[in-house]
């Protein structure tokens, strides 16, 4: 007999799901218009090493930290967007926000970010406790 071919008594061991890291960061698209990319961008190159990643990041913390009323605008995707890299922890914040107002996380996250980038370009607590300035 060929033990190729016969069949195995041995039991099938279900491979081992994955971890997920406990640090492992949430990826939230923010769509943006062309005017607020190039800001955006030059800004990035001039006070955080090129990543308007970071940047973003740091917009969407300052709205969700300093900025208590956030007031409806129209979501349109668009050709350009603005990555914000954030923990668990702060996705949940946007996470409840979104439930309140009955929209999706990113819906919600661009509803703060923009809130956040009105309030530092005209001058509101140009970035609190954030040491970079931004214009």
């Amino acid at each position: 007999m060929n033990p190729v071919l016969s069949s195995s008594n041995k039991k099938m061991i279900e491979p081992q799901k994955r971890k997920v890291r406990s640090d492992k960061l949430h990826d939230i698209k923010i769509p943006v218009d062309e005017p607020v990319d190039m800001i955006l961008r030059r800004e990035s190159r001039r006070y955080w090493n090129g990543s308007k990643t970071a940047l973003g990041t740091e917009i969407l913390l300052f709205g969700l930290e300093q900025v208590l009323v956030y007031p409806d605008v129209t979501y349109t995707d668009k050709a350009y967007t603005v990555h914000c890299k954030v923990d668990h922890e702060i996705y949940q914040k946007i996470g409840n926000y979104a439930v309140i107002r009955k929209c999706s996380v990113r819906k919600a996250a661009h509803r703060i970010f923009v809130e956040a980038y009105k309030k530092t370009t005209r001058g509101h607590n140009r970035w609190g406790n954030i040491a970079k300035p931004i214009f």
